[in-house]
């Protein structure tokens, strides 16, 4: 029996149907690289891996569901890894389409290491003098001043970064040392001490990761000026610093720094927690200072908001202190929010050291 002869199927010729089947094609034409750089958040490890798909998936590299999880478990240890060592690392991505005609393509992530010292190196030579600003802090001076004699009123600050309080502490008398972490920043303070012969002892180290033997065992006041605000990132650091101004400080002397203080009906989340510790904005309960503070021999003299007293005690001529101050001390480099709308905000904390601990 003579067979049939096959049934030839018929040829599309839609334009629309025609465009869409060139454009299935286009991938094994179709090259590209580039690298990507993320904060090594770890409860952001899923939108950067959204991000990763939606990148690829435009040069045509459409990943599954597993290829997926995959990038999505890398992605996320990297960040951990990243963020235990610093909240400044990154995670960099670097992705490349191969040879066409293969739609693949290959990608590989890493941590970028960076540190606190490194940063202020970045900002020594990017940024234009004075790098936090020409004036002191007014709470810290009028603190000072209510101390009593100058001469007979040694003060510590821990992390003075280029000297913009203790410079001004020291041409008013008082006896000054300076703790500070960066060696750039060290230069450029013991630079400007030296040029007005300031007493100025200067201490390089960390206060919070090592033992610092300090020249002055009885300070009337130990100070931190947006050091637990920018860089102390857990309470455990906290209770590191305040037991050693406890030491340090003498009986009725004065703790004071600054802080971002969550709002009493707001708890953070990891990704609040995290986020902030990016931004030099490192949040902060009242949970958080009280455990921090427990047992240790202080009162609470004052809780005030930096940004109202720094802008009602500025000189006019001298408000704002830096371009960045306003948005940040009131919590808006975190929260992309209006003006008084973040629920974090910089607050002056003022102890005072009680009894003979």
């Amino acid at each position: 029996m003579q067979k049939k002869p096959a049934r030839k199927a018929s040829r599309e010729t839609n334009q629309l149907v025609l465009h869409q089947a060139m454009v299935r094609r286009l991938p094994s034409r179709v090259a590209g690289s580039g690298r990507m750089l993320f904060p090594a958040v770890p409860s952001l490890a899923e939108r950067y891996t959204e991000v990763m798909h939606k990148t690829f998936a435009l040069l045509g590299r459409v990943f599954n569901r597993d290829e997926i999880a995959t990038i999505r478990d890398i992605v996320k240890k990297k960040c951990e890894e990243g963020f235990r060592q610093s909240p400044y690392a990154r995670i960099i991505v670097e992705y490349g389409t191969n040879e066409p005609p293969e739609t693949s393509l290959s990608y590989k992530v890493f941590v970028e290491e960076s540190s606190v010292e490194a940063q202020y190196e970045r900002w020594t030579q990017s940024r234009t003098p004075p790098l936090f600003g020409s004036m002191p802090d007014a709470k810290i001076m009028s603190l000072a001043r209510s101390l009593g004699p100058p001469a007979e009123s040694p003060i510590l600050d821990i992390g003075a970064g280029t000297g913009r309080n203790t410079l001004p502490l020291a041409r008013e008398g008082f006896p000054v040392d300076a703790i500070e972490l960066a060696p750039t920043l060290v230069e450029i303070l013991s630079r400007d001490a030296k040029a007005e012969d300031l007493p100025v002892r200067i201490i390089q180290g960390d206060a919070v990761a090592e033992q610092i033997d300090l020249p002055e065992p009885n300070y009337k006041m130990v100070f931190l000026s947006e050091v637990i605000a920018s860089h102390i990132r857990d309470v455990p650091s906290c209770r590191r610093i305040f037991e050693e101004a406890s030491q340090s400080l003498a009986p009725g002397g004065i703790l004071a720094f600054n802080a971002f203080m969550a709002v009493p009906t707001y708890f953070p989340d990891p990704l609040a927690r995290e986020w902030s510790q990016v931004v030099w904005s490192v949040a902060f309960t009242q949970k958080d200072m009280k455990i921090a503070m427990e047992g240790l021999p202080f009162e609470l003299v004052s809780d005030e908001s930096v940004y109202e007293y720094e802008r009602e005690h500025c000189p006019e001529e001298h408000w704002p202190p830096t371009g960045w101050f306003e948005k940040w001390s009131q919590g808006m480099d975190v929260f992309d929010l209006p003006d008084g709308k973040s629920p974090l905000e910089l607050r002056w904390l003022v102890y005072r050291k009680t009894g003979q601990g």
